[in-house]
């Protein structure tokens, strides 16, 4: 027997088994299940329908199973960042999380048959048997999940594809979801840039770098950085969608007289790496960790295409290669702007990340509590529960450069001219740590998710000194917030390996502890001064415009390693 003989009696066996067929009394269909929804309904409702997208089309797809044993997972979460557990901070490998939590080999086999059953073409497998890459025709992936891909043009005569149905698949299948069946979801850069960059001076906003920008020694200053940390021996990452010229990392370092932190770029689906509309955003990630931790032993830069399942790709690699024990991402999209399908997805990755150990920081978005421009709304992936979601003040310095007062980052009352992001998640219920910690008078909820978690100036008129393009800009915006608390993550990794702990981990337990003890006006900024973030008030302790607000970077690292 061939041996292309041998596989189609094999999906002839598997079409056999797969629909039910009887001899006697004809083929039962067999039962679907509705997958999340796979179009944003915020988008879909602003686009003209058009025709179904070309039968022989090619379709990349990344498809997404579910874990295992999920209730087993939630409750080794709940163990691993109880002090009280027997499994406190003992992380998974990445090799234990796979053995006791992922997709099994014959799931595997169960969808790529499935796949295959349709023509479409399993290609790979992820490291955590999360992830299936495949190829497809169009027609062939209308047939197998019972849609239909079809065009979309917006109002700006962009055009698009995306599934008019909801897609289905055999009830018994581990199948979440498909990511590469639309392409209209794109993530957006957190960055501000000061349109004034002539110097300023004699203005107690203004740093001591090029063109009155913030520079690292500022920053230590003014955020209480004297400890003799520099993260030496960390590892860290950034989750990017855009490329960065070694070149203006290099001059930045030299500019400032701080060591060279080595890179190391992991480009994801194929993107090639070149600087293109967002290379300002990782440029200035990668500028801003080497500020505040100069020692690190490497910075890794995971660059992927700005899609659905770009992002998904991106965040698992992060996750599966388990190398970096702090990330930050600057990269989001309003959370009803993303489908919940690529929610969920998300979800999955970061409750690996926190089972791993990894602590990932996220910029909380630019535009206020009305993330879209004008709907009460919060960014995604800061709002995720496993996630810390990083806002934005405003900060004042004395003269000698020591920290004088901070308010909540609002641009003019616009959230055009830019404001911290924070809120309330319409997709994810409140978690255990932050139910308690509500004030009544912050207009946050005690049911649901809410955001930030902290924050650190992201005022581009306070905003930091980085080498782009050749010269000296001045940029704010919580992009610039996220990597410097990442940044200091590491700080506090590098401490606790010289006490003998484990890393930090997944840092809000710890964080939201700490909020609600007496050390806690002695660890962190609180805003108190009634500012907004357009919505929601800065009141005392936790709120929805700065979080529990800005580090006080030597009692917090000694408060967070304790154990």
């Amino acid at each position: 027997m061939t041996h292309k003989f041998k596989q189609l009696s094999y999906i002839l066996i598997l079409s056999v088994a797969s629909v039910g067929f009887s001899f006697d009394t004809g083929p039962i269909k067999p039962q679907l299940r509705k997958l999340s929804e796979h179009l944003p309904s915020a988008l879909s409702q602003q686009m003209e329908i058009g025709k179904s997208v070309e039968p022989e089309t090619q379709i990349s797809l990344s498809i997404a199973l579910s874990w295992n044993q999920e209730k087993n997972l939630n409750q080794t979460l709940v163990d691993l960042y109880d002090p009280s557990s027997s499994s406190f901070h003992k992380f998974l490998t990445s090799s234990e999380f796979r053995q006791k939590f992922a997709p099994t080999e014959a799931q595997i086999t169960q969808v790529q048959g499935f796949l295959e059953l349709y023509g479409i073409q399993p290609l790979s497998v992820s490291d955590n048997r999360l992830v299936i890459h495949a190829i497809g025709t169009a027609r062939e992936v209308n047939e197998a999940f019972h849609t239909e891909l079809v065009c979309f043009t917006d109002k700006q005569n962009q055009r698009y594809f995306a599934p008019i149905r909801d897609l289905q698949v055999p009830i018994d299948s581990p199948i979440q979801a498909v990511f590469g069946v639309e392409n209209i979801t794109k993530a957006h850069h957190h960055l501000r840039k000061r349109e004034n960059l002539e110097p300023v001076t004699g203005q107690s906003l203004v740093g001591t770098g090029p063109r009155g920008g913030f520079s690292p020694s500022d920053l230590k200053s003014a955020y209480g950085l004297s400890l003799p940390l520099n993260g030496a021996h960390q590892t860290l990452a950034l989750f990017e969608l855009d490329g960065f010229d070694k070149n203006d990392i290099t001059a930045y370092a030299k500019y400032f007289k701080l060591r060279k932190v080595p890179l190391k770029t992991i480009k994801v689906d194929g993107v090639t790496g070149k600087p293109g509309d967002g290379a300002g955003e990782v440029t200035l990630d990668i500028e801003l960790m080497t500020a505040i931790a100069p020692g690190a032993k490497k910075i890794l830069v995971y660059e992927g295409p700005n899609t659905a399942e770009g992002l998904i790709n991106t965040y698992n690699k992060i996750a599966t290669d388990n190398c970096a024990k702090v990330v930050s991402t600057s990269w989001g999209l309003t959370e009803n702007q993303a489908s919940p399908a690529m929610l969920q997805s998300e979800n999955n990755i970061f409750k690996q990340m926190a089972a791993q150990g990894q602590a990932i920081y996220a910029a909380s978005g630019d535009s206020g509590a009305f993330d879209n421009g004008k709907d009460l709304g919060v960014d995604d992936p800061a709002s995720q529960p496993y996630v810390v979601a990083v806002g934005g003040t405003q900060l004042s310095l004395n003269q000698d450069g020591t920290y004088f007062r901070e308010t909540t980052w609002n641009q003019n009352n616009t959230s055009s001219g830019g404001a911290s992001g924070g809120g309330i998640s319409s997709m994810w219920p409140i978690a255990e740590w932050q139910k308690a910690a509500v004030n009544p008078a912050s207009k946050g909820s005690t049911t649901n998710r809410n955001v930030p978690d902290v924050a650190l100036n992201a005022d581009p008129n306070t905003g930091y000194a980085i080498f782009f393009k050749g010269q000296w800009n001045v940029f704010g915006g919580t992009s610039c917030a996220a990597p410097l608390w990442a940044a200091f993550n590491a700080l506090v990794n590098q401490n606790r390996t010289k006490l003998h702990l484990s890393v930090l981990g997944f840092p809000s337990p710890a964080l939201y502890t700490l909020g609600q003890s007496s050390f806690y006006s002695t660890t962190f900024h609180d805003i108190t001064d009634g500012s907004t973030n357009l919505w929601y008030p800065a009141v005392t302790g936790l709120d929805n415009a700065t979080g529990w607000g800005s580090f006080y970077g030597e009692q917090l690292i000694q408060n967070l390693s304790t154990h």
